[in-house]
């Protein structure tokens, strides 16, 4: 899965995101100033136009949990998980109560007549969206075997909180950022997702066979759009 990443509420940015070759879109709920309608109608344009749609939360948050998988989104994607309990309460939030299946025992999402089944046009499922935590601490590599036992799909490093946690914003290099980023990639492997922010070309190889990778930022798209204009002008 690749998908671009979205902070600037507009269902316009979300309409040109989608009609690119990636597989769809992250909407930032942590950075990004989204009202409730801003996310529910990103949403409705980047499902009509068949693209994946996450959103990136900062916090357990039931009822924008549940009116985002109301609405239909893909996935949630977690912010700054550290440990395996974090992870397990948001997937019993996010799943429908299915004896059937280990993870969802203890389901906790409510039955209505919404978006994500037509109004009652289509059949009630088991879905179990795609719920990923992101790990950007330290903590949370040192966690990253028990988040993975409780783990439904891929994680996704946070590069720049990673590094941070690191004693380096920034420094992607640095012996402390490498070392964690190691200990992630042997116990996760191709479930290892990562955001690469900037220089894609230069970060891309490190991470060939990765199920799950987040580009850019709409934002920087934006300034290098500007940015390439103002060279030419010079």
């Amino acid at each position: 899965m690749k998908l671009l990443w979205q902070q600037i509420a507009s269902t316009t940015i979300t309409e040109i995101l989608c009609n690119s070759k990636l597989d769809g879109v992250v909407l930032d709920l942590e950075h990004g100033c989204f009202s409730n309608t801003d996310i529910y109608q990103s949403i409705q344009i980047a499902t009509l136009m068949k693209k994946k749609v996450f959103v990136r939360l900062t916090c357990v948050d039931e009822n924008l949990i549940r009116m985002t998988l109301d609405a239909g989104v893909d996935g949630i994607i977690m912010s700054t998980v550290e440990s395996e309990t974090e992870l397990v309460r948001l997937q019993n939030l996010c799943c429908y109560k299915n004896k059937n299946n280990l993870f969802t025992q203890n389901g906790q999402r409510g039955r209505g007549l919404v978006r994500e089944n037509m109004w009652g046009k289509k059949p009630f499922k088991f879905r179990v969206p795609m719920i990923i935590p992101q790990i950007e601490t330290v903590k949370g590599v040192e966690r990253i075997e028990q988040i993975k036992e409780v783990c439904l799909g891929p994680v996704l490093v946070g590069p720049y909180d990673l590094s941070a946690s690191c004693g380096d914003v920034g420094n992607f290099e640095s012996p402390s950022f490498k070392k964690s980023m190691s200990k992630l990639k042997e116990v996760m492997g191709s479930d290892l997702g990562y955001h690469i922010v900037k220089d894609a070309d230069k970060q891309i190889e490190g991470l060939k066979g990765s199920k799950f990778l987040a580009f850019g930022l709409d934002t920087l798209f934006l300034l290098d759009g500007i940015s390439s204009i103002e060279g030419i002008l010079k």
